[in-house]
C-alpha cells in the first residue's frame, strides 16, 4: 500500500459511486445520493491537506534543545526505544508551533510517556514507500500526526506532565509489570496487545502464527474486546449492583472513553467505541439505533478527524468485516436451539471473513481458509480470556496473589490457542499465500458481493453470476491468459544490489540479495525488502537465484531467501571466491536446505521458451585476476524477452568491461544495470557505446560513504543521453516487458496521490 491512491483505484472508486448513487436514487433518496457525492469531494480536499506537515520546510534542520512532550513509546524490531512527540517551535509570533515528531533513540537510558524533555538532532523528512508491498512509514506515521522524524544525538528529560492521559499511561505500564511478572514472556506479550493494543513485545513466531491461522484480529483492541469490555460493565453494573438502565448506559460510555485513552486510540476500537456510544445513547433517549448507520458515523467522525485512516489496514478491515457481519444477519434465522446457534455463528464468521478477504490479501497478500472454523472455537473463549486479563492487570496492582492465580486461567487458554492454530496451520491448503489481488479485482469482488445483497435474484440470475465470474478471473489471470507480461524490479535495499524476474505464469528468479553492513541475518534485506516483494507477488517458490559475486551487499540477501523460500537452484560466478568465510556460509545453507549449486561462465544460458532466456557473458574461461577483488568474477548477464534486452553487470569495473569489449560479445541492450552501483571505476565510455542503452538503472543507497554514484559516470551517462533511474531516489524501479518487444518503466517513490493532482487542479481552476 502506498500514500495516495493509483489512477486504477480512482476507476474502481468511480465504479463503486455509480451502484452507490443509484441504489440511493432507485429509492428516491436523493437527498443522500447528494451528501454522498458532497462526502467524497470534501474527502480529496482533507486527504490532500492531511499529507503536508503542520510546519513545512524543516527537513535538514538542527534542532538544539528543543522543548517536547512524550505522547507515546515503544520499541523498534531492533530493540531501540522509539518516541513519538510533541515538539514546541519558538518562533517570533505571538503564538509558538508545535510539530510532531518520531525519534529512534539509541542511547542507554529510557524515556516514559509524559516526560517533558530537550532533544538535539537533525530533522529528516518521512518515507514513503519504495518497494511493491513493503513498509509505508510516511502513511503509517501520518495517521499519528507525526511531520518528521529524528535520530536523536541528546535527549535531556527536563519535568514530567501528569495530566489524565499520563496517569492511564502509567497504569498502563504497571500492569505490563504485572503480566510480566507472572505470566512467561510470549504469553504476556499477547495479552498486552489484547488487553492495550500494544504488540510490540509479542515474538514473530506468535505473530505468524496467529496471521496464518486468520486469527490475527484478536491481538489488536477491536469491537470483539470493547463489546465485552462493556458486557462486563453492564453485567457488574446490572447484576450486582442493582442500577437502572440509563445509570448503566451512562456509566458505560464513560468507562468507554477511559478505555479508548488507555489503549490509545487506535481505528478499529474507536469505531467500536463509537458505535456502541451511539447504541447507548438510543438506549438513553429510547430510541433504537440503526447497525449501518452507527457504522456510517463512525467512520465520518474518524475521517473527518484523519481522512488519511481511509488507507489504513485496521481501518478498512474493521469496517468491511463489521458490514460482512450485518449481512450474514441478513440471512440468520432467528431460532435459539444449540444447532441454529451453531449455524448462525458460522455463517457470521464464513461471511465476516468473505468481505476481509480481497483486503487481507491486499495489505499481508495471503488468506486463511482455516480461520473460517478456528474462529469457532478461539471467540467463545476470548471472553473468559480477557476476563482473566482484566483480573491479573487489575488484581496485580491491589493484591498481587489475586494475579498469580486468575494468570493461570489466562496461560490454559492462550495454551489451548497455540494448540488450535498449529493444528489447524498444518492442514494443506488452510493457509494459501496468493499475494496482493490487482485493484480492479478487488473491485469486482466486491460488486459481485453488493449484487448478490441488495438486488437479490432480480439481478443475481445464474447468467448474471456466471459474466460476474468471468469478468473476475479476466481481472485475476488476464495477464497470465491474455497480456503475458513479465516485469523486471530492480528493488530499492539501500546500498547494494537486487533485482527480481517475475514471468507472467508466476515464476521468479532473484539476481543478488542486497545485503546491510552491521545487520544480523534474519533482519536483512533478504527478509526485510525482497521476500515482502516475493510475497506481493505471490511467488511461492523461486526457480533461481544468481548471486554475482560474494560482497556482503549482493550476498547476505541470498543467504537469508534460501533459508526461507524454497528454491530450486542457486548460481553463482565460475570464479574462485576469496572470502572462505562467506563461501562456507552460503554452502553450508544450500546443503542444510537441500538446494542445488551450479557455477556458470560466459555461453552458458538458462532459456525459460516463451518467457525469455537469461544468458550469462562473464567470467571467461581461463582470465584469472591476481588479489582478493571479487568484484573482477562479477557474473554479467543478460535477460532477453520479446526483443527487449536488460544487462546486469554486478560489480564489474572498467578491466572486466574492456575483456568483454575485446571477444568482441554482443552486449547490447535497451536498459543497463550499471556496474558497480555507478562506481567511478566502472561504466567506461567505450563499453556505454557498445551496449548504447536507452535507460541506466543504478542501484545505491541514500548518502551513501561510498559517494555512489560517482559524478564522473553521471556525466559519462548524460553524454550518451542515457535516462537514470536512481534507487536512492525514485525508489524501486519496475520495468514491465510485452512480449511485442515494448517496455514501460515506474518508480515506485515518484507515484503522486491522485486526490493531490485532483486538488491542485481544482485549485488552479
Amino acid at each position: 500500500m502506498r500514500l495516495g491512491i493509483s489512477k486504477e483505484i480512482c476507476l474502481a472508486f468511480f465504479v463503486f459511486s455509480l451502484l452507490l448513487i443509484s441504489h440511493f436514487v432507485m429509492k428516491k433518496n436523493i437527498k443522500m445520493a447528494g451528501t454522498f457525492i458532497v462526502m467524497v469531494i470534501l474527502g480529496f480536499f482533507l486527504a490532500g491537506d492531511a499529507v503536508k506537515p503542520s510546519y513545512s520546510g524543516l527537513e535538514g534542520q538542527d534542532f538544539v534543545k528543543y522543548e517536547g512532550i512524550i505522547f507515546e513509546e515503544g520499541k523498534t524490531s531492533s530493540g531501540n526505544q522509539k518516541l513519538f512527540m510533541r515538539l514546541q517551535l519558538p518562533f517570533q509570533e505571538e503564538q509558538n508551533k508545535t510539530v510532531g515528531l518520531y525519534a529512534i533513540w539509541t542511547g542507554e537510558n529510557s524515556f516514559q510517556i509524559g516526560d517533558e524533555i530537550l532533544i538535539t538532532g537533525e530533522v529528516l523528512p518521512l518515507e514513503g514507500i519504495t518497494v511493491p508491498g513493503g513498509y509505508d512509514e510516511r502513511l503509517y506515521l501520518k495517521t499519528k500526526n507525526i511531520d518528521y522524524k529524528m535520530y536523536p544525538e541528546m535527549i535531556e528529560k527536563i519535568g514530567e506532565n501528569k495530566n489524565l492521559f499520563m496517569k492511564l499511561q502509567e497504569i498502563k505500564q504497571r500492569v505490563f509489570a504485572v503480566f510480566d511478572t507472572v505470566l512467561p514472556q510470549r504469553e504476556s506479550g499477547i495479552l498486552k496487545a489484547m488487553v492495550t493494543g500494544e504488540r510490540d513485545d509479542i515474538d514473530q513466531e506468535t505473530r505468524d502464527l496467529y496471521i496464518k491461522a486468520g486469527i490475527n484480529h484478536i491481538l489488536c483492541v477491536s469491537g470483539l474486546h470493547v463489546s465485552i469490555f462493556v458486557l462486563l460493565i453492564h453485567f457488574l453494573m446490572e447484576k450486582c449492583l442493582k442500577q437502572s438502565k440509563r445509570t448503566v448506559s451512562l456509566a458505560t460510555i464513560a468507562c468507554c472513553l477511559f478505555f479508548l485513552i488507555f489503549t490509545g486510540f487506535s481505528p478499529s476500537s474507536v469505531r467500536a467505541v463509537i458505535m456502541i456510544t451511539i447504541a447507548l445513547l438510543g438506549r438513553i433517549f429510547f430510541r433504537r439505533s440503526d447497525m449501518l448507520n452507527n457504522v456510517a458515523i463512525a467512520a465520518l467522525f474518524l475521517l473527518l478527524y484523519q481522512p488519511l485512516y481511509l488507507w489504513n489496514a485496521g481501518f478498512q478491515l474493521s469496517f468491511i468485516t463489521v458490514v460482512g457481519m450485518w449481512m450474514g444477519l441478513q440471512v440468520v434465522s432467528n431460532e435459539t436451539d444449540i444447532m441454529s446457534k451453531m449455524k448462525k455463528t458460522f455463517i457470521l464468521s464464513l461471511y465476516a471473513s468473505l468481505f476481509s478477504y480481497p483486503l487481507v490479501a491486499y495489505h499481508f497478500f495471503h488468506i486463511s481458509l482455516i480461520g473460517v472454523f478456528l474462529n469457532l472455537l478461539v471467540l467463545p473463549l476470548c471472553a473468559p480470556l480477557l476476563f482473566f486479563a482484566f483480573l491479573t492487570g487489575i488484581g496485580g496492582l491491589i493484591f498481587p496473589p489475586i494475579a498469580a492465580i486468575s494468570a493461570g486461567g489466562a496461560y490454559g487458554i492462550l495454551k489451548f490457542y497455540q494448540i488450535v492454530c498449529t493444528i489447524g496451520v498444518s492442514i494443506p491448503g488452510g493457509y494459501l499465500l496468493i499475494g496482493a489481488p490487482s485493484l480492479l479485482t478487488i473491485a469486482i469482488y466486491y460488486i459481485i458481493l453488493y449484487m448478490c445483497s441488495f438486488y437479490g435474484r432480480k439481478l443475481c440470475n445464474e447468467k448474471a453470476i456466471l459474466c460476474a465470474m468471468i469478468a473476475l478471473g479476466f481481472s485475476a489471470f488476464g495477464n497470465r491468459m491474455i497480456f503475458h507480461k513479465n516485469t523486471v524490479a530492480f528493488l530499492d535495499v539501500g546500498q547494494g544490489d537486487s533485482t527480481v524476474i517475475s514471468t507472467y505464469d508466476g515464476r521468479a528468479v532473484v539476481i543478488d540479495g542486497g545485503g546491510w553492513f552491521g545487520t544480523e541475518i534474519g533482519k536483512n534485506s533478504g527478509m526485510k525488502v525482497v521476500k515482502p516483494y516475493l510475497e506481493y507477488l505471490g511467488v511461492k517458490e523461486l526457480d533461481g537465484i544468481f548471486l554475482t559475486h560474494f560482497d556482503s551487499d549482493h550476498m547476505i540477501g541470498v543467504v537469508e531467501l534460501c533459508q526461507s523460500l524454497p528454491t530450486k537452484a542457486v548460481y553463482l560466478s565460475e570464479y574462485p571466491c576469496s572470502d572462505m568465510e562467506k563461501w562456507h556460509l552460503l554452502k553450508e545453507v544450500l546443503e542444510k536446505q537441500g538446494i542445488m549449486l551450479y557455477t556458470v561462465k560466459e555461453n552458458d544460458i538458462s532459456n525459460w521458451g516463451n518467457r525469455g532466456e537469461i544468458s550469462c557473458y562473464y567470467p571467461p574461461d581461463g582470465v584469472k585476476f591476481i588479489g582478493e577483488n571479487d568484484n573482477h568474477g562479477s557474473l554479467v548477464l543478460k535477460y532477453d524477452y520479446g526483443g527487449t534486452k536488460i544487462l546486469f553487470t554486478g560489480d564489474a569495473a572498467v578491466e572486466d568491461e574492456r575483456i568483454l569489449l575485446t571477444k568482441g560479445v554482443d552486449v547490447s541492450a535497451q536498459i543497463l544495470k550499471l556496474g558497480h552501483h555507478g562506481s567511478k571505476n566502472s561504466s567506461c565510455e567505450a563499453f556505454l557505446e557498445a551496449v548504447a542503452p536507452q535507460v541506466g538503472i543504478i542501484s545505491c543507497g541514500k548518502e551513501n560513504r561510498y559517494g555512489h554514484p560517482h559524478e564522473d559516470t553521471l556525466n559519462r551517462v548524460n553524454e550518451q543521453r542515457i535516462t537514470v533511474y536512481r534507487t536512492d531516489k525514485q525508489g524501486t524501479i519496475l520495468a514491465e516487458i510485452s512480449p511485442k518487444g515494448s517496455y514501460e518503466l515506474d518508480a515506485v517513490a515518484e507515484r503522486e496521490a491522485v486526490y493531490e493532482g485532483i486538488k491542485k487542479t481544482m485549485e488552479k481552476r
